[in-house]
């Protein structure tokens, strides 16, 4: 059993080697849940037997057990082999207590009829009970050990049953008898007829539960390995794509898309005077701001339903249902633009550069249709959304600095805000009172933009 504080225990180790201890820990409650169930079940004062002996004493026998149990939960490694040795032990004391009159006193001779009795009140009844409690380990080598030594004391059980002075058993009457029918109902109700057959069969049934658990277990144990190689692919992909694309690439076995025209949103920020600012500092505070300006765009956009498409030096790029149908992709952007501008004129505010005012963001957005799909090759393989509307969006980044702005949108994306959410989108669009036209470069045309003046930003 590996230890759970190896670093070199896989994601599947540990969680097996938890669920191990929990299965130890939760065997060792139940098993004195089945002591008292078995006390109740068994401890009858009308029982034909009499008072053959004390049955709380012999329950006494399995407590040590419990305390085994939870020793090598706790301790775990090197102590786990004690548990197989129980499961020996188990495995005989319960056929043990099930076909023996007296386990106290086994060696007094007693009437013939008392075993055929205790075999039709027991059986094997407290074996599928103990068999159960072996289960919940959630380990199918000890399932099957456990059924191995169960077979084995009951093979033994029922040879030493047949071997008993004065008990019937069919073996006794030969191939010549050939009863009527009710001779063989006579024969069945004697008291001191044991029905070696009927008990062979009961046995094989529990050999065969055993079996179907042993699979069970095994099963479930390869599909949380399958789990954790997944969780463990899912989160190495996290750590180089937005978590949505993250979702998408862990559940297919193709890439994102070969290629396709999709209606989306783009939005483009930046840091204005960044290269001003870079010049006079050391390395160290130019990243250290970097990782904090992208760590509030990524948040924001990927809050918004987003994905960051990539970062360009201190710009980012991303996208709105380029890569999954999103229902209001235009407002979910807006709403992370103004998100973006309030926390990073928070975070300014906070910690101001040093001499300098604080830098402003300029944010860009497009709605349009663009090219998705996957570029490069397998090595190096990446999504990507390109296209006219994306150099548009990029564009009216750039144009925030000529209108004085710290936000400029297309005509297109406003009509798309107005479908999307009729009744709230004039109230939105309302700062955004100022209409320009900006040169795109490969369009011969003016483009219209709308934006909020300076005094609004």
């Amino acid at each position: 059993m590996p230890s759970k504080t190896e670093p070199s225990d896989s994601l599947f180790d540990r969680l097996v080697a938890r669920e191990e201890k929990r299965g130890l820990i939760l065997v060792a409650f139940l098993r004195i849940c089945m002591l008292a169930f078995i006390l109740l079940l068994f401890s009858k004062p009308d029982s034909p037997t009499g008072k053959l002996y004390t049955l709380l004493e012999v329950l006494g026998w399995f407590i040590p057990g419990v305390l085994i149990q939870l020793f090598v939960a706790f301790r775990g490694g090197k102590t786990y082999w004690m548990i197989y040795l129980l499961a020996v032990v188990d495995a005989v004391l319960i056929v043990y207590v099930s076909i023996v009159p007296d386990p106290l006193n086994p060696l007094i001779d007693h009437p013939a009829w008392l075993y055929g009795f205790i075999v039709r009140d027991r059986g094997v009844v407290f074996s599928m009970i103990m068999m159960a409690l072996v289960i919940m380990t959630f380990s199918p080598r000890l399932i099957l050990w456990f059924g191995f030594w169960l077979f084995i004391s009951w093979c033994g059980a029922i040879w030493w049953l047949a071997t008993r002075p004065g008990v019937i058993v069919s073996q006794h009457f030969g191939d010549e008898w050939n009863p009527t029918q009710q001779e063989l109902i006579d024969t069945y109700n004697l008291p001191e007829f044991v029905d070696i057959s009927s008990l062979a069969e009961q046995v094989i049934i529990v050999i065969v539960f055993t079996l179907a658990c042993a699979v069970m277990v095994s099963r479930l144990r390869v599909l949380i390995n399958q789990f954790a190689a997944a969780e463990r692919a899912h989160g190495n992909l996290a750590r180089y794509f937005p978590t949505a694309l993250a979702d998408q690439l862990a559940d297919r076995d193709e890439p994102v898309r070969v290629g396709e025209r999709r209606e989306c949103v783009i939005l483009f920020a930046d840091i204005m005077g960044f290269s001003r600012f870079a010049e006079k500092r050391d390395p160290q505070e130019v990243m250290r701001f970097l990782n904090q300006f992208h760590q509030i765009t990524t948040s924001q956009i990927g809050a918004y339903g987003g994905i960051v498409e990539k970062y360009i030096g201190d710009a980012v790029m991303a996208s709105f249902a380029a890569f999954d149908n999103l229902e209001h992709p235009a407002a979910n952007a807006l709403c992370a633009a103004q998100a973006i501008l309030s926390q990073v004129a928070e975070w300014q505010a906070r910690d101001p550069a040093d001499g300098d005012a604080p830098l402003k963001i300029g944010v860009g957005l497009n709605f349009g249709a663009a090219v998705v799909g996957d570029i490069g090759q397998r090595e190096a393989m990446t999504p990507a959304v390109i296209g006219a509307s994306v150099n548009l969006a990029a564009r009216l980044e750039q144009a925030t600095r000529e209108l004085g702005s710290d936000m400029v949108i297309s005509i297109d994306f406003a009509q798309k805000l107005h479908q999307e959410i009729p009744v709230c989108a004039p109230v939105l669009m309302a700062q955004y009172s100022q209409m320009d036209s900006i040169h795109v470069k490969g369009l011969s045309e003016p483009v219209a933009v709308l934006y909020r003046p300076s005094d609004q930003s």
